[in-house]
């Protein structure tokens, strides 16, 4: 079934790159989203795979290998239109289900992908209510045990470009979003996700200081434990993280 997925996913990436055959490669996209619909199709959990042959996730400033079979970026924005209602009703659904397993994540983890591999101009401007959900969503949905770090460093991706562009949904939704990553900050097992949490959580700190007051003992904790952290990147920063908090402290004093 994986294999299925990464075949659909390399036929619609070939079509969708040589141009003009943008009816063949929806036929495929179609098959896969259908098979989001269906319980018990053997694909259906391997959908996101399917997504991340076309848009692998990046997560440097230089392009990867992978990056070789990355969708032009018109290609991407026209499957926003076309593909992204798509998924994202799916992952409603499957979050308003709530049943158990990880197929029934499979939607939101293939719009998170989508979402990431749009200029962040058209993510924040044409994709705000999308992003809100499958940001949060995606955070509630995180756990401490290391599994699906590729959707972890996916979800947190999205909410750095929100915090960057000032997006004003973070500050009316801090409840959700400070204290999962305040948690997984110094608990999770991957350092990428970690310090991904301590890049959103600067950001916020920076942005709502005043606001973030209520979650003072939680941040303080949850950063110093992140200052002792065994990779030296994740503390560089987590340093900084705390030096903010901090400098905001005094500002708001003064």
């Amino acid at each position: 079934a994986r294999g299925a997925a990464r075949c659909w996913a390399a036929a619609a990436v070939a079509l969708l790159r040589r141009g003009g055959f943008a009816s063949e490669a929806g036929g495929f996209l179609k098959d896969l989203l259908l098979a989001l619909e269906q319980k018990d199709a053997p694909v259906a959990p391997f959908v996101p795979v399917a997504f991340q042959v076309m848009m692998p996730p990046n997560f440097g400033s230089t392009s990867s290998p992978a990056s070789a079979a990355k969708l032009p970026s018109l290609a991407v924005q026209q499957l926003s239109h076309t593909v992204l209602p798509a998924l994202f009703s799916s992952a409603k659904a499957a979050a308003a289900s709530a049943e158990e397993g990880r197929g029934n994540s499979a939607a939101l983890e293939s719009a998170v992908t989508l979402l990431c591999a749009l200029p962040v101009e058209v993510l924040c401007t044409d994709c705000t209510e999308e992003l809100r959900w499958c940001a949060l969503t995606g955070l509630k949905c995180l756990g401490a045990d290391g599994t699906n770090a590729v959707f972890a460093a996916q979800v947190l991706q999205l909410l750095v470009r929100a915090a960057k562009r000032g997006s004003p949904w973070i500050e009316d939704d801090l409840q959700s979003v400070v204290p999962p990553l305040a948690r997984l900050c110094s608990s999770h097992p991957v350092p990428l996700v970690r310090l991904g949490c301590l890049q959103v959580l600067q950001l916020v700190i920076t942005s709502a200081q005043g606001h973030v007051l209520p979650f003072k003992k939680l941040i303080e904790t949850a950063t110093r434990k992140a200052v002792e952290d065994r990779r030296r990147e994740v503390r560089l920063v987590a340093v900084a993280c705390l030096n903010t908090w901090h400098c905001g402290l005094t500002a708001e004093r003064d």
